[in-house]
């Protein structure tokens, strides 16, 4: 089976499923029908609020999830920029040190020189 396809099964089958608050709902309507008198059909009002809750609350789930991810890729780009940030700085203090030591260099030479100068 493809992707596209095992989504689709797994589509279906949740779809099939009926969630708490449709559950509950259910169970209210098959009490209401008893009440009533009259035979229960399968459906009623309570369910049909009940699986709206359920689509609600499963909407509220999937977008704090992707609220989530997009908070850890966030993260991630954070942490790049700090890589990327502090190997600049690395560069750059090499390039401080080999600065100071091409001047730490010039200035041994010149109090060699002014060593060997006699008077």
């Amino acid at each position: 089976m493809t992707r596209g396809t095992w989504a689709l099964a797994a589509l279906v089958v949740l779809a099939a499923c009926k969630g708490p608050a449709q559950k509950a709902g259910e169970e209210k309507d098959k009490q209401a029908a008893a009440t009533a008198g009259v035979a229960y059909d399968g459906s009623g009002p309570n369910e049909a609020i009940g699986r709206r809750q359920d689509q609600a609350a499963d909407a509220a789930h999937d977008a704090g999830e992707a609220n989530a991810r997009a908070l850890r890729r966030e993260g991630d780009a954070v942490r790049d920029r700090a890589k990327v940030n502090a190997e600049r700085l690395e560069q750059q203090a090499k390039a401080i040190r080999r600065a100071a030591d091409d001047q730490a260099d010039a200035l041994d030479t010149r109090a060699k020189q002014a060593a060997a100068t006699k008077p």
